[in-house]
């Protein structure tokens, strides 16, 4: 590592803010800290990265283009940047805490406008007879329900199968079993965070920092502690629309090209929940999002 103008690709595998880990092409890791302030790198980036002149760290020099990303609001209620070029997003509901379906459809829209993949995992099925009504109809809006039981260690082997491809990310409410989850599908998932963390030089609990995990099968979990809960940020209300599948599935047949499906007149989204096409809670949902989305604009 003596040419220290020669630039490489590499994986950023764990960030804790200005530095972290990347993977280099070889799967070989190293400390990096980021070139300049204006800098920002999350799990999932790929980096332009050269060796540091005085030490064994690397340097990100550039951050390479990103195919989505995935953001929430900060204490500031700004936008913050937590994890980038996602492939699918696993929204993780359980019986208890009772669920708040008003969040998980704020994730499934997350994942229609980042063009990933969005995976619904029930969890704690241990506490439930059957599912709830809200998932019978995500299930018929086409969505793949995954259940699982962290105790007895049901539809495990089934939901890593279904991470085997790209970069996924558990989302869901506080104490939903996201990290009860983790540990069944990385058993040294503890073991690999605390020698990322201490070949970094920072805590395990640094709120700002994201880990990814390399599954058995070859696909990569990221897990972000100090952010498990969170509302996802979504910039504008035109895309609210495509977030919804039953509502861009209906937008078409709309008098208005340009209609919201709000106030408009004869809006064929309206008439879809009239009809029962569409489920008043989805819709209100919906509503919900856009009145947000506009707040923040």
């Amino acid at each position: 590592m003596s040419d220290t103008t020669a630039e490489s690709v590499g994986l950023v595998i764990a960030s804790f803010g200005q530095r972290g880990i990347l993977a280099d092409q070889d799967g070989a890791k190293h400390r990096y800290i980021l070139k300049g302030r204006k800098l920002r790198a999350v799990c999932g980036d790929h980096v332009t990265w050269r060796p540091a002149e005085r030490s064994a760290d690397a340097v990100v020099t550039a951050i390479q283009q990103r195919r989505n990303i995935l953001e929430r609001p900060n204490t500031r209620g700004k936008p913050e940047l937590i994890a980038a070029n996602l492939s699918q997003l696993v929204v993780v509901l359980a019986p208890m805490p009772e669920p708040d379906f008003f969040l998980a459809d704020r994730y499934l829209c997350a994942a229609e406008i980042l063009g990933a993949s969005a995976l619904i995992n029930w969890n704690k099925t241990d506490l439930a007879d059957s599912m709830p009504a809200e998932l019978v109809e995500y299930q018929r809006l086409g969505y793949t329900i995954s259940p699982t039981s962290t105790t007895s260690g049901s539809g495990i082997t089934a939901l890593e199968a279904s991470l085997a491809e790209g970069i996924s990310m558990l989302v869901g409410q506080s104490g939903v079993g996201k990290s009860s989850l983790i540990n069944c599908l990385v058993p040294d998932a503890d073991v690999n965070v605390g020698a990322l963390s201490a070949a970094n030089q920072e805590g395990r609990h640094t709120t700002t920092a994201s880990f990814m995990h390399t599954l058995p099968n070859g696909g990569r979990l990221i897990d972000s502690p100090g952010v498990r809960e969170f509302a996802p940020v979504i910039r504008n209300t035109v895309s609210i629309q495509q977030g919804f599948r039953e509502i861009a599935g209906l937008a078409d047949a709309c008098r208005f090209a340009d209609c919201r499906h709000l106030r408009e007149p004869d809006c064929a989204v309206k008439q879809g929940c009239e009809s029962g096409k569409i489920s008043l809670r989805r819709y209100e949902s919906y509503k919900r999002l856009c009145n947000t989305t506009a707040a923040l604009a």
